[in-house]
C-alpha cells in the first residue's frame, strides 16, 4: 500500500481553544428555558454534495427540540484534521461528528456491520441493528444517531476494463478501509490526501479512485480523467452523525426522544433524495461521456461476494463471538423471516 502525504496539518492551539470553549454551551434562549449549542464537525466539506441533506437534519433537530438544541457546523477539515475528528468528538473538543466508520473501525470492528448492511436505515432501527451500533459506539463515548448519507462505492477508472482480472496491479486511489477488499482483488491502493485526487489523476500516480457513490467526481474535477465507472456499488455507506455521549446525556429525555424521531424521518428522506440525485447525475455523467463498465453476471455476483466476505472474514478473525449476530441484524431476508 502505498501512503502520499502532501504535508502535516498542525491545529493552531488558538483554534482548539476556540473550539473546546463553543463546545456544548449553553446560553438563555427566554426567561423560561435554556439553550445547548453544540458544535458539529464533518469529514468532508460542506461544498461536496455528498453533504448536502446534513443542513437538513440540523433544521429537523432544531425544529423537533422547538430550538433548545442548537446544531452549530463550523467546517470539515478545515479547522479539525480528519485524523483528530473521532479523538476530538471523544473528548468534548466537539460534540457531534458527520464523519464514517472507517475512521475509528480499528477501536470498533463491529461497525463495519453498517457498511455490510442490506437494509435501509429505518429497518435497521426496526431489526436491532441501530441499537447494537448504538452499544458500540460506546467505546469512543459516542451517542450513535444515524445516518447521513446513503449509497454504495464505486470503482472509478481511467482506462477502460473488461474483466474483474483486469483490475490487478492498478495503482487505485483509496482509504485504509478498502486496504482488504483491494488486496483480495490485486488492487494496489494509494492512500492520498482528498486535495491530491486531482492531480494523482492527471499525473497517473494513480489510475483510478473508489469513492462512495456517484456525486463528487464530476464538481471535483476527477472526471477529467476517470472517464468510467464500474457499475456494481458494493458495501452501503458507511457515514454516522455522532454525539459526544456527555452532551447526550445533558439533554432533557423529551429532547433525546425528540431528536430520534427527527432523524429517523429525516433518514427517509435523505435517501429519497440522495436516490434522485444519484439518478440525475447518472445522466449527467453519461452527457459528458462518462461509460459505466458492466461485468458478466458471473464476475458481478463474485465481485460483490468478495466485497462482503472479505469484511465477514476479517471480522471473525477480530471478533468471532459477534459475527453470527451482526450476519442477523444486518440480512434483511432473515429479519423478514423472523417477522
Amino acid at each position: 500500500m502505498v501512503v502520499i502525504k502532501s504535508f502535516l496539518l498542525m491545529i493552531p492551539v488558538a483554534v482548539i481553544i476556540s473550539i473546546f470553549f463553543a463546545s456544548g454551551e449553553a446560553t438563555s434562549h427566554s426567561n423560561e428555558e435554556e439553550v445547548v449549542e453544540y458544535t458539529a464537525v464533518s469529514f468532508i466539506p460542506e461544498s461536496d454534495p455528498m453533504t448536502d441533506m446534513i443542513d437538513n437534519w440540523i433544521e429537523d433537530v432544531e425544529s423537533a427540540t422547538d430550538g433548545r438544541v442548537e446544531i452549530n457546523w463550523i467546517g470539515s477539515t478545515d479547522v479539525l484534521p480528519v485524523n483528530a475528528q473521532v479523538e476530538a468528538l471523544e473528548s468534548g473538543v466537539i460534540d457531534v461528528l458527520f464523519g464514517h466508520v472507517g475512521l475509528y473501525e480499528t477501536r470498533i470492528p463491529a461497525t463495519t456491520a453498517l457498511a455490510l448492511s442490506n437494509l435501509d436505515p429505518w429497518e435497521e432501527r426496526e431489526n436491532g441493528l441501530y441499537e447494537k451500533m448504538d452499544e458500540e459506539h460506546d467505546e469512543i463515548n459516542a451517542k450513535y444517531i444515524g445516518r447521513w448519507l446513503v449509497g454504495g462505492p464505486q470503482i472509478w477508472l481511467n482506462e477502460p476494463i473488461e474483466e474483474l482480472n483486469d483490475l490487478e496491479e492498478l495503482q487505485i486511489r483509496s482509504a485504509p478501509n478498502y486496504t482488504r477488499l483491494f488486496s483480495e482483488l490485486g488492487i494496489s491502493p494509494v492512500i492520498t490526501d482528498p486535495a491530491d485526487v486531482y492531480t494523482s489523476l492527471q499525473t497517473g500516480v494513480v489510475e483510478g479512485l473508489v469513492y462512495g457513490g456517484l456525486l463528487g467526481p464530476r464538481e471535483n474535477g476527477w472526471t477529467d480523467s476517470a472517464n468510467y465507472v464500474l457499475d456494481h456499488p458494493f458495501w452501503n455507506q458507511n457515514t454516522t452523525i455522532l454525539m459526544n455521549e456527555d452532551k447526550w446525556g445533558g439533554i432533557t429525555t423529551e429532547d433525546q426522544k425528540a431528536i430520534n424521531q427527527a432523524t429517523t424521518d429525516f433518514e427517509k428522506e435523505m435517501v429519497n433524495y440522495f436516490d434522485e440525485q444519484n439518478s440525475e447525475e447518472r445522466e449527467n455523467l453519461k452527457e459528458i461521456g462518462i461509460q459505466f463498465i458492466d461485468l458478466s453476471a458471473e464476475e458481478e455476483e463474485i465481485f460483490l461476494r468478495t466485497a462482503q466476505e472479505v469484511e465477514w472474514n476479517n471480522l471473525e478473525n477480530i471478533i468471532p463471538q459477534k459475527v453470527d449476530e451482526l450476519r442477523m441484524l444486518t440480512d434483511e431476508v432473515q429479519e423478514n423471516e423472523e417477522n
